[in-house]
């Protein structure tokens, strides 16, 4: 099957090809006409306008499958927008996938207001994720044998009980890489990232910056967990109680080339 085009002037209709001439008006029904494989995945292409359900009558989450890649014509040009009716992004069970240059944002959920992965291993690249919502992990959650690898991607003013930017839970794995978590806020802990239960993450060119946390690890927190930090910078982040920066139990990290400073907690 070829790659297909969503765009807000398209349509969605039986007779629709799905072309750049002829694109489909939502993601929803793009994937309910896309059916790729491990060796001939499909491309979903997005012109560059917002998705919503005010401007395309979009429905969320976008619930991505396997092997279908979501590739927009940049972070500031493509945005998907939930306009807070629910989470923007659920990969269950799903492996093949790439999802690059967009901004996901209005998100609203339990968990994963921006992105929400379940045994899932998504590509991310040059993408935005940011002013999303959560219970747990604002702009990202990840759980059950995940595996996600973030290259060029920022991670804002999202917002959490737990994990404001990214909570990682249960064994599941993350390579970050050219990655910015910054300005990101959780009422209790891991205002920036929050790993627990047998994480393990490595973050390579990374800055976790300004991000706070009503209770502990402004910046990073890690239960249970192991992770390798080379070439990262955690500063300024805030804590209400302990770990302005970071906050280990039962963790062992690796750090190389590592800067932390100019982080408070009032504990």
């Amino acid at each position: 099957m070829d790659d297909v085009w969503v765009g807000t002037d398209g349509v969605d209709e039986t007779t629709t090809t799905g072309t750049e001439a002829d694109p489909f008006k939502t993601i929803d029904h793009a994937m309910s006409r896309t059916y790729g494989t491990a060796s001939d995945p499909i491309t979903i292409n997005l012109t560059g306008e917002t998705f919503s359900p005010s401007t395309t009558g979009e429905v969320f989450p976008i619930r991505m499958i396997s092997n279908v890649n979501l590739i927009g014509q940049s972070e500031e040009a493509t945005i998907l927008d939930a306009e807070q009716t629910d989470g923007v992004i659920a990969m269950d069970d799903c492996e093949n996938n790439i999802i690059s240059h967009l901004t996901i944002t209005g998100g609203d959920n339990y968990r994963g207001g921006g992105i929400f992965t379940h045994g899932s291993y998504p590509i991310l690249s040059h993408v935005t994720i940011s002013s999303n919502t959560a219970i747990q992990g604002g702009g990202i959650y990840t759980s059950l044998h995940s595996g996600s690898t973030l290259t060029h991607v920022t991670i804002s003013e999202n917002t959490a009980g737990f994990g404001g930017g990214m909570l990682m839970r249960y064994s599941s794995d993350a390579t970050l890489t050219h990655v910015t978590i910054s300005g990101n806020t959780a009422s209790g802990g891991g205002g920036g990232m929050e790993m627990f239960s047998h994480c393990e993450a490595t973050f390579r060119n990374v800055t976790i910056n300004g991000n706070s946390a009503g209770t502990y690890s402004g910046g990073i927190e890690s239960w249970l967990s192991d992770f390798t930090l080379v070439n990262v910078t955690i500063s300024g982040n805030t804590a209400g109680e302990h770990g302005g920066g970071m906050r280990l139990l039962n963790s062992n990290p690796t750090l190389t080339n590592v800067t932390i400073s100019g982080n408070t907690a009032d504990e």
